[in-house]
């Protein structure tokens, strides 16, 4: 879960809470997963997805600043198995980053169903083991020298004895997969851009966005300040559009990761912040379709299931080798080869 329940928000229903977006090669096109409310939040947790929000993956194509085309999924109540009604839309054009655009349904199913989707692929959405993997001990070290600028103490913590805190955790999961063919939106060999949201329904009939997220690991450790980040920052970060980060955010992330460089011996630490601010803002996460997914620090081309996130992110923040101690492995069981690729969990 690399979206923490850091917003007052996601912590009162962590339905709404976005930890995960990831983008990469399936069998048919290119596969798009969000995991939202993650089992982390505790045993009295609402169960399924929020029947008065919407989850939306958000795409950029080409290199514009906006998207120009939205996969939008909204959740009827559970019945008494826990099942939901699941209706998917899209969105293209100037209206993909419109709230209250006309949408075309592409699908309609149940969710723990695969359901085809209108034009070819399929779309699947229910409870999952949650693939990601990390080790929070390591973790609250890291966000301590980051956040107040100051070397990195990883006293205390060993490396060959790295846990996955997130071993046998539980997530929502939405995964859409869409057919790369030639003339589609995701045609092979697109440059795209991916971010999801979850927003909520107003009394005054508008949306309102709780969550959104991208680049693994970007709102721990970057835009959230501790475990209760009630901050004008958050909040701003988190209704702002892409677009905006890196008038909002530039400056913050430079002075914090000159500070990590620093420390680190880089020869030109502000260089190195500079370059790794032009890396990771805009927020969204870069792929190009057709091609295989990998998130590595020299390049970031989508994000696979398996992929060791956090210490990719750790590198380009601090300019240090601060490996995790766990390997993909760690997270084998939460996996698989064929769709929806995440291992459903419903009944177990």
């Amino acid at each position: 879960m690399s979206h923490h329940l850091d917003s007052p928000a996601s912590r009162r229903d962590p339905r709404l809470n976005v930890p995960d977006l990831y983008v990469f090669d399936g069998h048919v096109g290119t596969t798009l997963v969000m995991t939202v409310n993650s089992s982390l939040a505790g045993p009295d947790r609402p169960r399924g997805f929020h029947p008065e929000a919407r989850y939306e993956f958000r795409v950029r194509l080409d290199g514009e600043d906006r998207e120009a085309l939205t996969y939008r999924f909204a959740f009827g109540p559970a019945d008494d198995d826990g099942v939901q009604d699941v209706l998917l839309e899209q969105l293209t054009g100037a209206d993909a980053g419109d709230d209250g655009a006309r949408a075309r349904v592409l699908a309609e199913g149940r969710t723990e169903d695969v359901v085809p989707v209108a034009g070819g692929g399929r779309m699947w959405a229910g409870a999952a083991a949650d693939p990601f993997y990390l080790d929070l001990h390591q973790l609250a070290h890291i966000v301590e020298g980051l956040q107040e600028e100051k070397p990195i103490d990883l006293a205390g913590w060993d490396a060959d004895e790295a846990a996955n805190s997130f071993a046998g955790a539980r997530v929502e999961a939405i995964v859409l997969e869409i057919p790369d063919t030639d003339g589609s939106e995701l045609a092979e060999g697109r440059r795209i851009g991916v971010w999801a949201t979850a927003e909520l329904a107003t009394d005054a009939g508008g949306w309102r966005r709780i969550n959104r997220a991208a680049i693994p690991m970007m709102w721990p450790l970057l835009r959230a300040r501790g475990g209760d980040d009630d901050s004008e920052e958050y909040a701003r970060d988190t209704l702002a559009h892409p677009s905006e980060d890196g008038a909002n955010d530039t400056e913050r992330l430079v002075a914090m990761v000159t500070a990590a460089a620093r420390f680190s011996g880089t020869a030109d630490p502000e260089a190195h912040a500079r370059a790794v601010a032009d890396r990771l803002l805009p927020d969204v996460l870069p792929y190009t379709v057709g091609t295989p997914a990998a998130f590595g620090a020299a390049a970031m081309n989508g994000r696979a299931l398996a992929d060791d996130a956090p210490p990719v992110m750790y590198r380009l923040l601090t300019d240090a080798d601060l490996p995790s101690g766990l390997r993909p492995a760690s997270a084998a069981e939460t996996r698989q080869d064929e769709f929806p690729y995440v291992v459903p969990t419903a009944g177990r």
